[in-house]
Parts: C-alpha cells; sequence; structure tokens
C-alpha cells in the first residue's frame, strides 16, 4: 500500500541548508527588534521538540505602543523578505502580540505580560540562539525577565 505523505522529505544537505536559512531569518528578526530598542530579545531553539515550529522568538516592549510598533515592524520586514504571517493575534492590544510565519513564531510582551506568560521558564532546557550581535544595553533590564539561559 503506497502513502503520499503531505510532509516533505529532505536530504541530510538540504535539511542543514534549511536550519541554517532559518537561523538567520530568527537572527534577522531579533535585529529587526533591536532597531526599535525592544529588551531582552531570545531565540529558543525548538527544532526536534516540537512540531509545530523550529524557532520562538520573545521580546518585550516598554509600553503598548512599544509593543504595538515593534510587532508592525516585524511583520513589515518579514513581508519585505517574502515571508508571509500565517497569523497574528493581539497586534493592536499592547499587551501581547503573535506573529506566526510556521518555522518562526515571534512573541511580542509588555513587560508585565511576558512575566505572565513565562515562556523561557517552559523552554528553559531548549537552547537559546546565540545572538553575537546583541546589543547589551538592551538586555538585563525588569528582573522577572532575567531568565537563565
Amino acid at each position: 500500500m503506497k502513502t503520499d505523505s503531505a510532509a516533505p522529505t529532505f536530504t541530510h544537505g538540504e535539511q542543514d541548508e534549511l536550519d541554517r536559512e532559518l537561523m538567520q531569518v530568527a537572527r534577522d528578526i531579533a535585529a529587526v527588534t533591536w532597531e526599535l530598542k525592544a529588551l531582552n530579545t531570545v531565540v529558543i531553539d525548538l527544532r526536534g521538540r516540537v512540531s509545530y515550529t523550529d524557532f520562538v522568538i520573545v521580546c518585550t516592549g516598554t509600553s503598548e505602543r512599544h509593543v504595538n510598533a515593534l510587532a508592525r515592524r516585524v511583520d513589515d520586514a518579514m513581508r519585505e523578505a517574502d515571508r508571509l504571517p500565517m497569523g497574528s493575534e493581539g497586534t493592536d492590544s499592547g499587551q501581547w502580540a503573535l506573529l506566526d510565519y510556521g518555522d518562526i513564531i515571534v512573541h511580542i510582551f509588555h513587560q508585565a505580560s511576558r512575566k505572565d506568560y513565562d515562556l523561557e521558564r517552559m523552554w528553559s532546557e531548549a537552547p537559546r540562539l546565540e545572538l553575537e550581535d546583541a546589543p547589551p544595553e538592551l538586555y538585563g533590564h525588569f528582573e522577572a525577565q532575567q531568565f537563565p539561559s
């Protein structure tokens, strides 16, 4: 009996190239958040841990307007790169915005909401993508957000 799988299959080399591309997109999103002074941006590597995404990016806006501006800017940058969202939520609430690009999900929180959702603790055993160009002045803010890597 032959079955057709909806999931594409990749050779090892193709998968490595896809992983490198996704890691670069995740780093590019982090850089976009830094442009608008998002705080404590982290990229959580969930490859092989969940089926619904490969990377989760979490960052903090300092006000409702900041959260909304970050969500708009990230979405604009992704659209410019021909990456359309599969869905988004909360982009006008100012407390939490979720942008779902399939392989990458972006969470932009207002500081109190980030503490409440505590995604970093939920994925505390998942590795973090090293962000070599991270501006140090945008990290270490808000005691509640100083989670171990």
